[in-house]
Order: structure tokens, then C-alpha cells, then sequence
């Protein structure tokens, strides 16, 4: 590693939201962490804005990466109702009664 890339921040995330207008797209990284007392501990750790075009590319590219890592090691399980969810298929649980 060169000394130019020890500058570069690595991190580490376990959840994200996603939200935009027509003109950006803003990615919030975040990190929930379990605690003692049985609650989580939620910390956003990153903003990334982009333009809708750039998001598009990003998406584009992680598709690939994705699709190259699924055939090369094994594919990538996700739970089905999760699935539909992230595709805004099936409502959202908010663990509320009524």
C-alpha cells in the first residue's frame, strides 16, 4: 500500500437508507450495534450524494460485481420476504399492533 492510500478512510457498515429528489440521490451509511441492555445503537458513519446518472452507473456496476461473485464462490441468499420488501413489494413490518 502506498502512503497516499493510508489516508483513505475504511469503513465498515451493516444497514443504509437510500432517499433522493430528480436531482441527487443520497446514500446514509450507517452502523447499528447491539447493546447490553438489548437495544441497538444506531450511528450514521457516512453521506454520499450523486447525481440519479451516477447512481445508475453505481448500480450497473455493483450488479456486475454482484452477478461475478455469485458465479465465482457461491450465490448470495437473502431471505425472500426481504427481498420483496427491498423491492417495495410487500409492506414493511413496523412491529406496532393495532
Amino acid at each position: 500500500m502506498t502512503e497516499e492510500n493510508d489516508s483513505i478512510p475504511d469503513i465498515y457498515t451493516n444497514n443504509l437508507t437510500v432517499s433522493g429528489t430528480v436531482y441527487e440521490l443520497l446514500i446514509s451509511f450507517r452502523l447499528q450495534t447491539p447493546q447490553n441492555d438489548g437495544t441497538t445503537s444506531d450511528k450514521e458513519i457516512l453521506r454520499v450524494r450523486m447525481s440519479p446518472q451516477q447512481a445508475l452507473a453505481l448500480s450497473i456496476l455493483l450488479n456486475n460485481s454482484l452477478k461475478s461473485y455469485n458465479e465465482t464462490f457461491k450465490e448470495i441468499f437473502l431471505p425472500d420476504s426481504l427481498l420483496l420488501q427491498l423491492k417495495g413489494e410487500e409492506p414493511v413490518e413496523t412491529g406496532s399492533e393495532e
